[in-house]
């Protein structure tokens, strides 16, 4: 299923940069709000997002909002690689 939103904002409110992020936000805000309300599951509010569980899961922490998970072996290794990415960003 396909949400739309439309919503009326004043001339010269957002250039095309606060637009993205503005979108990003109310994506996430939705998909958030979403698994609180246990409509969605972690995976399915990560596909919403184009995340990874783990990523999401990532969101999560960083938003403050609880979770409670099963992690299998895949997500075990979801999370190294996912270590490994963010240690070779930040030693750049």
């Amino acid at each position: 299923m396909k949400l739309e939103i439309e919503l009326e904002v004043p001339d010269g409110a957002f250039d095309k940069r606060a637009e993205a992020e503005l979108i990003r936000s109310v994506k996430e805000q939705t998909a958030l709000k979403l698994y609180c309300d246990e409509r969605v599951t972690t995976g399915e509010a990560a596909e919403m997002l184009g995340l990874t569980r783990i990523q999401f899961l990532d969101l999560l922490r960083r938003t403050g909002v609880g979770f409670r998970v099963d992690l299998d072996d895949e997500d075990f290794a979801q999370i190294r690689r996912w270590r490994e990415d963010c240690t070779q960003q930040s030693s750049r």
